[in-house]
């Protein structure tokens, strides 16, 4: 069985961020004798922003990392479809979300003085979206989501769509053929015909970032294609960012956020070199 048709792990505490039934985060704490006041993932799924996906398959990894001192807030947003996402309210939903932090932390024990971002697959985008949304130009509709409430102190993909450009770019061969039409619903259209939107809602766009990267990807991934990690970090680093890439050979799209994989050990590794508990 894949990690898709698992039962759902229940989390410690579910949480409203706002009003929508989507707006929602799931908290995932560690045993206070572990890790009395521990750092904090703000996690988003995948599913390429599309509303049939939602996060009941991340618990897993939440889990895993609560287990490892790490407290996890694994965000729900709008998406494309059903629950009346994309353009802008996905992007609304994740910065509402995150800044929805210092509240949390009113009543549960958690360092903000150690954020990370983190996501799977068209999580990735926004979990990277967040560490530079800094740089929304001020006559964006986005603009108001510009000003973070908390640093946010690295940012970690796993198998991550971190840049809709690159994506679009890299999708002209068959394996990858849809991944272009999956930006287009999340943004509305073409880059050439919405340019303020990419300009804003596009992590490559927002360069440079504070926060290191690091990008974790399966060399058997039939969603990603091989090449945008690298891309990535080759962009990163001449914008004056800090950014690694980790393949794990044979790994493919799910195995990297599955506790039970092979490529486990490997992704925590990853993890636990960004986020010393």
């Amino acid at each position: 069985m894949d990690i898709l048709s698992l039962p759902v792990l229940p989390a410690d505490h579910r949480i409203p961020y706002g009003p929508d039934p989507s707006q929602f985060g799931d908290l995932w704490l560690p045993d206070p004798k572990i890790r009395a006041h521990p750092p904090v993932v703000v996690f988003f799924h995948g599913g390429w922003w599309q509303s049939e996906y939602d996060l009941g398959y991340a618990g897993y990894l939440c889990d895993a990392l609560k287990r490892a001192g790490i407290a996890v807030w694994s965000l729900e947003y709008r998406r494309v479809g059903s629950t009346r996402g994309g353009w802008p309210a996905t992007f609304q939903d994740a910065a509402a979300g995150f800044d929805f932090l210092p509240t949390l932390a009113k009543s549960y024990p958690l360092d903000l003085s150690r954020i990370f971002t983190m996501g799977h697959s068209a999580g990735g985008h926004l979990a990277f979206w967040l560490a530079g949304r800094v740089h929304i130009p001020s006559d964006n509709e986005l603009s108001p989501l510009a000003k973070p409430s908390q640093p946010i102190r690295g940012t970690i993909s796993l198998a991550g769509v971190v840049d809709l450009r690159l994506t679009i770019d890299l999708s002209g061969y068959f394996t990858f053929a849809h991944d272009k039409a999956q930006v287009y619903s999340l943004m509305g259209g073409r880059p050439a015909d919405l340019p303020q939107r990419y300009q804003a809602g596009n992590p490559g766009d927002l360069l440079p970032f504070q926060a290191p990267q690091i990008l974790i990807q399966g060399s058997a991934d039939d969603q990603i294609p091989p090449a945008l990690p690298a891309r990535w970090a080759g962009n990163a680093t001449r914008m004056g960012s800090h950014a690694t890439v980790k393949i794990i050979p044979g790994a493919d799209h799910l195995d990297v956020v599955d506790p039970n994989s092979s490529a486990w050990p490997a992704v925590m590794a990853q993890i636990k070199s960004m986020i010393p508990t």
